[in-house]
């Protein structure tokens, strides 16, 4: 009872000290200037790059820098990096309170130019994101009215005083794709016909370690209730291996290495006598590499995470994505237009419940407390077997 109520006292205190410490006027005021500002997850940028080329078509004279979170920076630079001028990268670790003289470094960085516009087109805008805003330096600022899901009201009030203009959003939940759009469309003043769509443009960045067919498996997650169970993905991989003939890829982020050693320990005796192949990779690729090792893959079986993003929008490998219906209606599913080959396999009451869709995307689209390990192996085996055998007719 007692830490929110200090918190409430204290938070104000904390940020006018940081508003005074940061504070620095611009050192160069640029002409016909534009930063946009995009701080959020990698999913959430590969649904948002393709407005970056809309942007670059109608300034195309304009001098544009773009804040963006660091964990997504091997994918813009690969992707994206003919659109903007000027980056400036953000690790969203350096603004917890542990790291204030780092926040007021950054701060103190971001405020030294002075430009014409700020984009900000993040709809769910967070604290960071808010921070960041206030801290920029530009005549116009714009964004979308949004919503209050990582703000309180009264927080999301204040900071969107800050903007000059805030424009419509659509109450309904909406696929992330299009949430987007429906900002540029509006920033822009026109009908959009913009693509998601990836296109890999150089040879991959380093050897595949096995040869086709192969199936991804990837085990990370931003979070442990979105993990399905090293177990269940067990199950998965030795049916892929004794019934397809598939090789395996294990593949997960550096905090997902033991759980990709333990998979490996399971796997291994399996694909010995099948006479597979087994790769762990768990923690030694790139955001790059990962894209290259799904696109030249069969399947991907994965957590909802940015790796099946990443493989929906390059348009080739089969998805399976088990969840438990978080950020259901606006990260998943994809819709039909954009990808095809992509098959949710969603936690058993999301299933049974599925004809009360608008309903259930109303209650999930932010989180789901539905345990991921109540879809079982089965789910995902049956769905596998469906695809396979609808591609042999």
């Amino acid at each position: 009872m007692l830490k929110p109520i200090l918190r409430e006292i204290l938070e104000p205190i904390v940020e006018l000290c940081i508003n005074i410490l940061a504070y620095t006027k611009p050192k160069i005021h640029r002409q016909k200037s534009i930063v946009i500002l995009r701080t959020d997850a990698i999913g959430d940028y590969l649904l948002f790059r393709a407005f970056l080329s809309e942007v670059r078509k109608a300034y195309s004279n304009h001098h544009i820098t773009l804040i963006g979170n660091s964990a997504w920076k091997p994918l813009y630079e690969y992707f994206d990096s003919s659109y903007c001028d000027n980056c400036i990268w953000i690790n969203t670790a350096h603004f917890q309170t542990k790291h204030i003289y780092k926040k007021i470094k950054i701060l103190r960085h971001i405020k030294q130019i002075g430009y014409e516009l700020l984009i900000n087109p993040v709809h769910s805008r967070d604290e960071l994101n808010a921070t960041l805003a206030s801290h920029i330096n530009a005549l116009s600022k714009i964004a979308p009215q949004g919503d209050d899901v990582n703000l309180s009201p009264r927080k999301k009030t204040r900071h969107d005083r800050i903007y000059t203009t805030l424009t419509p959003s659509t109450k309904d939940i909406i696929f992330e794709f299009y949430r987007n759009k429906e900002f540029f469309e509006h920033l822009l003043q026109k009908p959009l016909e913009t693509s998601p769509k990836l296109h890999l443009h150089c040879p991959p960045t380093r050897a595949i370690p096995t040869k086709k067919p192969y199936g991804v498996l990837f085990i990370g997650a931003s979070a442990k209730y979105r993990q399905w169970s090293i177990e269940h993905f067990a199950e998965v991989g030795a049916y892929l291996m004794q019934n397809h003939k598939h090789n395996i890829l294990i593949c997960g982020g550096s905090a997902d290495r033991e759980s990709g050693a333990k998979l490996t320990q399971i796997l291994q005796p399996i694909a010995k006598e099948c006479g597979q192949s087994l790769c762990n990779l768990a923690g030694e690729t790139t955001l790059v590499d990962l894209a290259f090792l799904v696109y030249n893959g069969n399947l991907l079986v994965s957590n909802e995470t940015s790796a099946v993003h990443l493989c929906a929008l390059l348009d080739t490998t089969i998805i399976i994505v088990v969840s438990n219906g978080n950020h259901l209606g606006r990260f998943i599913p994809y819709p039909k237009e954009i990808r095809d080959k992509y098959y949710p396999v969603l936690h058993p009451f999301i299933t049974a419940n599925y004809a009360r869709y608008k309903e259930l995307s109303n209650v999930f689209a932010y989180k789901s407390t539905l345990d991921i390990n109540d879809i079982q192996p089965k789910q995902v085996i049956d769905v596998i077997e469906q695809i396979y055998t609808k591609e042999q007719k």
